[in-house]
């Protein structure tokens, strides 16, 4: 047995669970985390499903790029409500009513599942970053917009992040399974918060500049052209759209990932495999309340979806 299993958390996390250390209040909260875990796939798979419905059965809406980037975002929703959240669910309740070993201490199952849950967060994450770099580009390229993001180049983003999502997630499986050192479990730990960084850098980026350009841009181009040329107030609304969509996952991944990181600064792998259900649940709650977001703020997504349900 290698050093990195005999320092394996989930053994300490498994005894925690089931021994008397588990208090009364952390058990209580513990079942309630359980209970929004079951509850959460419903919202993310029905929402998500009736906004891929609604942009695959018109078809003038599969013209605008940015309702492809929505889309992409849909299914990637959708795919987190179908398999991660529910497998966050399973984790849990595995651990608190005793069958862990039935379900944790298979180790192609295990490795599975940590690959669909990275595939989905790292999809995500680069799914929302191409949503706002649109909305960057809009704002502040009103008049090169329409030439500089086609339906041919959405197309092309979009697959370039759900292909850099299944490349890049083998990488911390790969590391945690084949690891011979806890630094070398914590290396491949931590590669799992690049790309929320990423995420996070890319949105304050964007939107720092946005603030500064689009408003010096909106003033020049009422001055030079004509009103049919400037961002519109539905291109306007869409970026708040945006910037609510981003500020959601900022209230789920900047708490998750700073906990996350630091736990493995202190190396406290036994509290983070501990608390990792909380983390988990927080990291993917944004999968259940972007369908929210677009139903409220898009008046015309909500029409065509009222459309779909009637048809149904």
């Amino acid at each position: 047995m290698n050093s990195a299993n005999a320092d394996c958390p989930f053994n300490i996390t498994d005894e925690f669970y089931t021994s008397s250390q588990l208090s009364k209040g952390f058990y209580l909260l513990s079942i309630l985390n359980l209970v929004i875990d079951s509850c959460l796939p419903v919202i993310s798979v029905g929402g998500s499903t009736l906004l891929i419905l609604a942009i695959f059965k018109f078809p003038h809406l599969r013209e605008v790029p940015s309702n492809l980037l929505l889309t992409s975002q849909a299914v990637c929703d959708l795919l987190i409500g179908l398999f991660a959240q529910p497998l966050i669910a399973v984790r849990l309740a595995s651990r608190l009513f005793g069958f862990a070993d039935c379900l944790l201490q298979q180790n192609f199952l295990n490795a599975l599942g940590m690959y669909v849950t990275h595939f989905l967060l790292y999809s995500s994450c680069l799914n929302l970053c191409l949503i706002t770099v649109d909305r960057y580009v809009c704002i502040t390229h009103p008049l090169g917009y329409q030439s500089l993001v086609t339906v041919k180049t959405a197309l092309k983003a979009i697959i370039a992040c759900w292909s850099l999502s299944v490349a890049f997630a083998a990488v911390p499986v790969f590391l945690t399974h084949k690891a011979d050192t806890l630094s070398l479990v914590i290396t491949s730990r931590a590669v799992a918060c690049i790309p929320p960084l990423l995420l996070v850098f890319t949105t304050f980026f964007c939107y720092f500049k946005m603030t500064r350009i689009a408003r010096r841009h909106w003033m020049l181009i009422r001055a030079l052209v004509s009103d049919t040329n400037n961002p519109t107030k539905q291109d306007v609304k869409s970026t708040r759209t945006t910037l609510i969509m981003v500020g959601v996952v900022f209230l789920c991944y900047v708490p998750t990932t700073s906990a996350v990181l630091g736990l493995y600064i202190t190396k406290n792998l036994a509290l983070l495999e501990v608390v990792l259900p909380f983390l988990s649940t927080l990291t993917f709650l944004n999968s259940s309340i972007n369908p929210l977001v677009y139903y409220v703020r898009c008046r015309r997504i909500r029409r065509y979806v009222w459309k779909v349900i009637k048809r149904k």
